[in-house]
């Protein structure tokens, strides 16, 4: 699992890609793999603040994207928050990709 803290601008779309490796730098095939993330103002928050969309975009070369809509940013507000991004393996395994601090900064232009 890796730590990666992010900033993400109110009202705005936010996009990011991510290539799965093996401990030998070999991409891992994730085609029947699905992904989930969420973002919540503190870890022990019954509610999540937004939901991350991730798609699996070139599963044989292990690429997926996540990112939340500008209206997704919006609703969630301004401050930190915490994420995390879980890789559902098609066996059910469950395993934390990645995880950090969200630093949201507030909209002017509304």
């Amino acid at each position: 699992m890796a730590q990666h803290d992010i900033t993400i601008e109110q009202g705005s779309t936010f996009a990011k890609t991510i290539t799965l490796k093996d401990d030998s730098d070999v991409v891992i095939n994730i085609s029947a793999d699905t992904f989930r993330g969420q973002v919540r103002k503190l870890h022990s928050s019954t509610t999540a603040k937004a939901e991350f969309e991730v798609n699996v975009t070139d599963g044989p070369n292990g690429v997926l994207s996540w990112g939340l809509t500008s209206a997704n940013t919006t609703a969630m507000g301004s401050g930190k928050f915490v994420y995390d991004i879980e890789w559902v393996k098609a066996g059910g395994n469950v395993v934390r990709i990645l995880e950090g601090v969200v630093d949201a900064t507030p909209e002017v232009t509304r």
